[in-house]
């Protein structure tokens, strides 16, 4: 849970803020690959119950490359070998979504969740008790009426 939460501080938060998020993010990839160890799989030479618990994070690994800037091939390619060692296991690549279409949900999720800002935002100051900004309020955003 933890990789998840990191992940998706890296692409939510901005400035200072994001720098911060990408630090604990690759701290806790650099956690993982310590656990990882020379073995080709946490469990050992087997995929293990942390391996399939993990492995569906690589999924959003391009988001968080796209909207933060993280390079996670660079900065973990030990943690990345483990993937594709994962990726290679029929059971475990036939059941992942592609990473590309983790970003256009991310994407749409976010235009959504503008959205429906903007429209409440533009309702709520539309019964202003102030007729000087009810009527600025009518032409924000693209809201003409």
């Amino acid at each position: 849970m933890q990789v998840f939460e990191a992940g998706r501080k890296t692409w939510r938060t901005r400035d200072e803020n994001q720098e911060e998020a990408r630090r604990e993010f690759v701290k806790i990839l650099n956690r993982l690959e310590d656990e990882l160890g020379e073995k080709p799989f946490f469990g050992g030479e087997t995929v293990g119950f942390v391996d399939i618990c993990l492995v569906p994070h690589y999924c959003y690994f391009h988001t968080y490359e796209i909207l933060s800037g993280l390079s996670i091939e660079k900065e973990r390619p030990k943690y990345m070998a483990w993937v594709k060692r994962c990726l290679q296991k029929g059971s475990i690549s036939k059941t992942l979504p592609d990473r590309k279409n983790a970003l256009g949900l991310h994407t749409k999720t976010r235009r959504r969740q503008r959205r429906a800002f903007l429209y409440f935002r533009v309702s709520f100051n539309f019964y202003s008790p102030n007729p000087i900004r009810r009527l600025h309020n009518l032409n924000m955003g693209g809201f003409a009426i």
